[in-house]
């Protein structure tokens, strides 16, 4: 006489996948019947409320998803496309170029006049000027000016003690 059915073979039973004797033992034996029945009652009520959901979904059909993928592309639609791309780069192109060509119509007839720079000369010179004494006084630096404060400490040839006596 076979033991009960397990766990796993319970559920390989509701797969349909049993051999011989645990079918015999299945149909034989008032426990594993019992188990059964308890066990392939909620898989058949969850199987039967997913085939009325998916039954439910506007999905395409299998017929109509290979008819859509057999049709065959048609040149027009992505030519069309292509026209529409070049269309509005050129668009975009000219738009720059027409607006400049107005403005140099307007300069020409005199229409409208852009005011001019007022160049100072000497103003000019004086900041150049001013900038190089900058520069050159950066350059002939000997440290950097942070640590210009540190020289007060050095002391320097003339605060040096010279032999004979002091200053």
């Amino acid at each position: 006489m076979m033991n009960h059915l397990s766990q796993d073979q319970l559920s390989m039973w509701i797969l349909g996948r049993y051999t011989a004797e645990e079918l015999r033992h299945g149909r034989e034996c008032p426990l594993c019947r019992a188990e059964l029945a308890r066990f392939e009652a909620p898989v058949l009520a969850f199987r039967s409320a997913m085939r009325d959901w998916s039954d439910g979904e506007s999905a395409p059909r299998i017929e109509e998803v290979s008819k859509l993928l057999r049709r065959p592309q048609s040149i027009f639609t992505t030519s069309w496309s292509w026209v529409a791309v070049g269309l509005a780069m050129i668009l975009l192109a000219t738009v720059p170029i027409y607006k400049q060509q107005a403005l140099m119509q307007r300069l020409a007839t005199g229409s409208e006049i852009l005011p001019l720079p007022v160049i100072d000369a000497a103003a000019d010179a004086n900041a150049d000027a001013m900038l190089m004494d900058e520069v050159s006084a950066h350059l002939s630096r000997t440290i950097p000016s942070s640590m210009e404060r540190i020289l007060v400490l050095i002391p320097t040839q003339e605060d040096a003690v010279h032999s004979g006596g002091t200053k």
